[in-house]
This record gives C-alpha cells, sequence and structure tokens, in this order.
C-alpha cells in the first residue's frame, strides 16, 4: 500500500509539543498498521533549511512544495511565535493546497491567524487563550470551545497535546479506526477525543476548585472582568456568608478573594498585553481598573515590569529590563493550589486601587 504522504508546515518559533505528538503519533501508527505506512516530512517557508522552535530546538525542513510538485495527503500547520508574520504569504499556498484536494490542519497559533484573516466564517476553532482574548477584544461572548473544527478541506485546531486526537482521528482512524485505538492504547490515552470534546473555561477551570465550591465564585470573576462585583455579590454566587468565602480561598489558595479577583485581572491584562495591540489605557479598563497609573502601579508590583515596557520589548523597540529587575513571570501563571501563605507583596493590597461597587478595582 502506497504509504500516506503528510507535511509538517515548521516556522520559526513552531510549538515542539505540537511537532512531537504528530511525528509520534504517526510513527507508531506505522509500526503498529501492518501495511499502512506514512511518510513524514518536514517543511518551510525560512529561507535556512534549519529553523528554531521555542526552547532552541532546532529541525531540518525542506522548502514548502510547490502546487506543481508532488502534494502530500495532508498538510499540518504547527502553532508558534513566528506563525503570524509569515501567514499572509502562507495562506495563498494553502488555498492553492486546498483546491488541489489536499487537507489542511491548522494548530492553534495557525488556526487563530486563520481567523483573523477569515473573520466571516463562524466555524473556526482556536486554544481557548486566544478565544479568550478575541471575545475581550471584541466584546463578544465566549461560546463553544471544541478540540477541533472540519470545514470543507480546512481543520482548525486548538493544538498542544489535543494534538494527537486531531491527528488520530482525521489521519489514523479513516485508515483504520482499530488502528487508530491501538495506537492511543501505546501512548497511553484513556480516549481519543473527538472534535466536540471541550477545552478548558480557562486556567481555572479545575477540579479542586470544584471541590473547595469555589468553582462558581471563580466564574464569576472571570465573567466580570471589566466591572468587578462586589465581595457579598460573588459570595451569593456558591450560597456562602462573606467570612465562609475568605476562609475558603485562604484555605484553598492562600490568598483573599480580592487579591484572587486583582490578580485574575492582571493576567488578563498581560495576556491582551502580549496577544493584542490594544492601547495600554483600554486594557486597564477591559481588566477593570479604575485609572491606567493606578493599573500601572499593580501590574508592576505583580510582574515586576511596566505594561509600557512589556508592549515595547514584545514589539523589539526596546532592551529587555536590567539584571536588577524582578522577574516578569510566565505567560501562563499558575494558580497555587495548595494551602500556603500568600505571597507578600512591596505593596499592600488596595494601595492603588478604587473601589468601584464595592470591589477593589
Amino acid at each position: 500500500m502506497t504509504p500516506v504522504q503528510v507535511s509538517i508546515l515548521v516556522e520559526p518559533g513552531f510549538v515542539p509539543t505540537e511537532l512531537a505528538l504528530v511525528q509520534d503519533v504517526l510513527r507508531i501508527a506505522g509500526r503498529l498498521g501492518q501495511g499502512i505506512g506514512f511518510d513524514i516530512r518536514l517543511c518551510t517557508t525560512a529561507q535556512t533549511g534549519e529553523v528554531e522552535g521555542i526552547g532552541g530546538m532546532f529541525v531540518r525542513a525542506q522548502a514548502l512544495p510547490r502546487r506543481d510538485a508532488a502534494l502530500p495527503d495532508h498538510l499540518v500547520v504547527l502553532g508558534g511565535a513566528g506563525i503570524a508574520a509569515r501567514f499572509e504569504q502562507i495562506r495563498t499556498r494553502l488555498r492553492g493546497f486546498e483546491r488541489m484536494g489536499q487537507d489542511i490542519i491548522l494548530l492553534s497559533d495557525a488556526a487563530t491567524q486563520w481567523q483573523r484573516l477569515h473573520p466571516e466564517v463562524d466555524k473556526i476553532t482556536t486554544h481557548w487563550e486566544d478565544q479568550q482574548v478575541r471575545t475581550i477584544a471584541t466584546c463578544g461572548q465566549g461560546g463553544t470551545r471544541p478540540l477541533f473544527t472540519r470545514t470543507g478541506r480546512i481543520t482548525t485546531a486548538a493544538g498542544m497535546l489535543s494534538t494527537a486526537d486531531v491527528i488520530l482521528s482525521l489521519i489514523v482512524a479513516p485508515r483504520s479506526a482499530r488502528l487508530a485505538q491501538a495506537v492511543g492504547n501505546v501512548m497511553l490515552m484513556e480516549r481519543i477525543r473527538d472534535g466536540q470534546s471541550q477545552q478548558p473555561r480557562s486556567e481555572n477551570d479545575v477540579d479542586a476548585l470544584r471541590l473547595a465550591r469555589i468553582e462558581t465564585v471563580i466564574l464569576a470573576m472571570e465573567d466580570h472582568i471589566e466591572e468587578p462585583l462586589r465581595l457579598a455579590e460573588l459570595a451569593k454566587c456558591a450560597g456562602l456568608s462573606i467570612r465562609q468565602l475568605e476562609r475558603k480561598f485562604k484555605s484553598c489558595l492562600g490568598q483573599t478573594p480580592a487579591a484572587f479577583y486583582r490578580g485574575l485581572r492582571l493576567r488578563r491584562a498581560r495576556t491582551l498585553i502580549e496577544k493584542t495591540i490594544l492601547p495600554i489605557a483600554e486594557i486597564s479598563v477591559a481588566c477593570g481598573f479604575g485609572s491606567p497609573s493606578g493599573f500601572a502601579k499593580l501590574y508592576t508590583a505583580e510582574f515586576g515590569i511596566t505594561p509600557s515596557r512589556q508592549r515595547a520589548q514584545l514589539s523589539g523597540k526596546e532592551m529587555p529590563c536590567h539584571s536588577h529587575s524582578q522577574p516578569q513571570g510566565s505567560t501562563h501563571a499558575p494558580v497555587p493550589l495548595s494551602a500556603r501563605s500568600p505571597r507578600t507583596s512591596a505593596h499592600p493590597a488596595g494601595a492603588y486601587e478604587t473601589p468601584v461597587q464595592g470591589a477593589w478595582r
């Protein structure tokens, strides 16, 4: 049987997790396939044959084939930092592949770029973080968060670990459902999730918060970023008194509800700074802070860098902060789930905030 031809498009700053999962799923499928083989090729639009991904991983890749060349059965486009700068150029090639009958899978950032260039298309799946940013930036509704969506020959997908589900569902299973299940077993996957399986709502969509009966409170916080709720309103969401709510937050998260709410809004602001071109003043308002100056002071206390300097660094207009600056934190700041003392701050809670609707801004 002729091997299934699969090309993987890697651009500078690609996501190594996604590359590894595409390769490993197809490698294991080829080992178990009993006549079903997969020919995997890495390709790129970069001028050099070596492409660097996030974290310093290098791979060798061929030039992306032209329409007059032998085209693959499937083209998988990885997400990553470099895809945005090249996507205008890549889109024309993708449309050509689509017209020639090739199936195209766009992962994470690639799916986000496809959505940006095709706002008229309703059914496009992106990673939940990008969907969250788009919802805030456009004042839209959150909607559903499926793992992947197929429209014609174009599949848009959340990427990351769900990459394995996408490749098994769309490349392996159509050749052999039994083979797809066998590969899932080798990879210790409990099940192969279909496209309608839902992504998390946010970084706070975890069992520990549900068990502590504060999930509904955090969901209310996430739904009221621009206009924060009063503490009494939050307590009512969980059917608790204010004192009970404060004790639960302290025992589960090591923070007061007000401190957690403020940190949630600051992390949302950081995401908007990193992933949009919204002015800092608009981000301040969108995340429920009373004034840009107060927002800047709280942001600096939390991340060790001012909002404007972080935006400048991301746009390449300024050198990184001097070594005496505090670390600015990771993009995906985790929520502490174990009981511990709250992190001390140089600025006491509320020092640069104005109470609005009874909540600290």
